[in-house]
């Protein structure tokens, strides 16, 4: 029992250290549109794309387009409102119009290992057992501040997905769009808050 976890340790540890993390461009979220909230001013989003992302990653989807198609959305739920993107005004301090900062630190899929334990009787005789299971585990965590020259607010949104190894990337793209489909519903929740 002792070399069976042993192998199950050392094979973990040597998947951990050459982790492939995947990026897929996110679906579509069909979204409620917010008619009743308008503004008279320009808002200007910002992104700052902040990941870290290894040289064995499989990345579909480059930076410019994960960005370009957050703000798609966010204005086809916003149609009274004017936005525009500017990602050079991440880091100012000043702006005229309300600014939308969205810093991108998490939008990937790993794969990984849950290990449940057991206990139960084998031979007569109790023992333990570890059955790892294979799990695609996404992540997608956005840091966002609304700032006018009124207020400032600032909230961290993070979201994880896991789904069962059973169609290869598939589950892991599916993983994927679940933790980005629930960080998404939190953003819009934060703008309508906000703005």
């Amino acid at each position: 029992m002792k070399y069976i976890l042993l192998l199950i340790l050392t094979v973990n540890i040597s998947i951990s250290n050459a982790q492939k993390l995947y990026v897929w461009c996110p679906e579509h979220v069909e979204a409620p549109v917010r008619n009743d909230i308008l503004r008279s001013d320009t808002v200007t989003i910002a992104f700052f794309d902040a990941r870290i992302l290894n040289k064995k990653s499989k990345i579909e989807c480059n930076s410019e387009i994960l960005t370009d198609k957050i703000f798609e959305q966010i204005k086809q739920v916003y149609p009274n409102i004017f936005f525009i993107k500017d990602n050079s005004l991440y880091r100012s301090k000043d702006s005229i119009n309300t600014i939308l900062k969205i810093g991108i630190s998490a939008y990937h899929a790993g794969f990984g290992t849950d290990i449940s334990v057991g206990i139960g009787m084998v031979g007569g005789s109790l023992s333990t057992m570890i059955l790892p299971k294979g799990m695609w585990n996404a992540s997608t965590t956005f840091y966002t501040e609304i700032t006018d020259r009124k207020k400032s607010n600032k909230e961290t949104i993070s979201n994880i997905g896991s789904q069962d190894n059973i169609w290869g990337y598939k589950s892991a793209r599916k993983a994927l769009n679940e933790s980005y489909n629930k960080s998404l519903q939190q953003l819009l929740f934060f703008i309508d808050q906000n703005i």
